[in-house]
């Protein structure tokens, strides 16, 4: 968004709001917003108000866009009901694409451990693993919930490789045009991967379960961890948000807490260590790392064209080369890994 734009969407949205609370005793902050076309801000009153709390988050959400406020909505009723962690839904008025919360507990998690020491990060990402095994046994179907709707299974894989992969990534930000011999190269890795990873045993997946969605209160006895940015949640394999989790494009852990983090997560999820043996949990480990960085990666392309946001170009090259390192004890998928190799090499050049 071109600064001009912005700067009169907040003067709009200001006089809006006015006139919405019948005051202008407040203050309205514009906070640093993700790779969407939603525009977050930090509310703050300087009297009394119809909210908890002084401080409260809008979430503007475009009119072509509405069905964001709406996944939203619903998943977080579904949160009230299983009583999983995440900031209180205050109020949501559709017709202005206004969705009031509360303001997260605690500190953004990505910029907290910037300044967290080794061992803090441990303790705070073994936290982490309970929290996930938690939410996915407290995540309960319900088909209320539009999460259990929406599926990770071969065809959402296969969109993924073709959209984001090959539409976004390859094509539009390395400029490749893939000859017949590499398309067929790129087709049948995503088919092998993508066929892999359509298991039978779906759960609850927040979908972006990373550090710049988890708010983390070091000063709590019991409940560390707040969730945000969930709407897009679907029915997916245990391991997605695991992977999402420790092969993170904000935060990079070393691989040896990745190593023990996933060990304790396949002994914590009762569900995972009785239904995959530790061969198969460790290839889908690495298959999910690959699918889900290269979508990163093309994801990353897709919001810079949507929205005009270039912060998230920087993280495009480390993303593909997670993907790259999981692909080496596979030597069906050699072929892609070099193709991948190449493409950096060219774009390098």
């Amino acid at each position: 968004m071109e600064p001009k734009t912005k700067k009169n969407l907040i003067k709009d949205l200001k006089e809006n709001l006015n006139k919405f609370f019948d005051t202008d005793h407040f203050t309205l902050e514009p906070m640093e917003g993700g790779a969407s076309v939603r525009k977050y801000f930090i509310l703050h009153f300087k009297q009394n108000t119809r909210f908890p709390s002084p401080t409260v988050i809008l979430m503007y959400v475009p009119q072509d866009r509405i069905d964001i406020a709406d996944n939203y909505y619903n998943i977080s009723r579904y949160f009230d009901r299983m009583n999983i962690s995440h900031p209180t839904l205050y109020e949501i008025h559709r017709a202005r694409g206004w969705v009031f919360v509360q303001h997260a507990t605690g500190h953004r998690l990505d910029l907290y451990l910037q300044n967290a020491h080794d061992g803090e990060i441990s303790v705070i990402y073994h936290r982490l693993i309970d929290f996930l095994v938690d939410m996915q046994n407290k995540a309960q179907v319900d088909d209320n919930c539009w999460a259990f709707s929406r599926f990770f299974n071969i065809d959402k894989y296969q969109f993924e490789f073709s959209f984001h992969v090959y539409e976004q990534l390859i094509k539009n930000y390395f400029q490749k045009k893939l000859s017949p011999a590499e398309m067929d190269i790129f087709s049948k890795a995503a088919h092998e991967i993508s066929t892999f990873l359509d298991n039978d045993l779906p759960v609850f997946v927040h979908r972006d379960f990373q550090s710049s969605n988890i708010f983390y209160d070091p000063s709590a006895t019991r409940n560390y961890f707040q969730i945000i940015d969930f709407q897009d949640a679907r029915s997916g394999g245990p391991m997605y948000d695991l992977v999402a989790l420790l092969w993170d494009s904000y935060f990079s852990l070393s691989q040896d807490l990745q190593l023990e983090l996933t060990q304790k997560f396949y002994h914590s999820q009762s569900l995972v260590k009785k239904n995959f043996s530790p061969a198969a949990y460790q290839q889908t480990i690495d298959y999910t790392v690959i699918q889900r960085k290269l979508h990163d990666a093309g994801a990353f392309v897709y919001s810079h064209r949507l929205t005009g946001n270039d912060r998230y170009l920087k993280y495009i090259t480390s993303a593909i080369q997670m993907a790259i390192d999981r692909m080496e004890s596979y030597p069906e998928l050699h072929p892609f890994k070099e193709l991948l190799i190449s493409t950096l090499v060219e774009n390098n050049a």
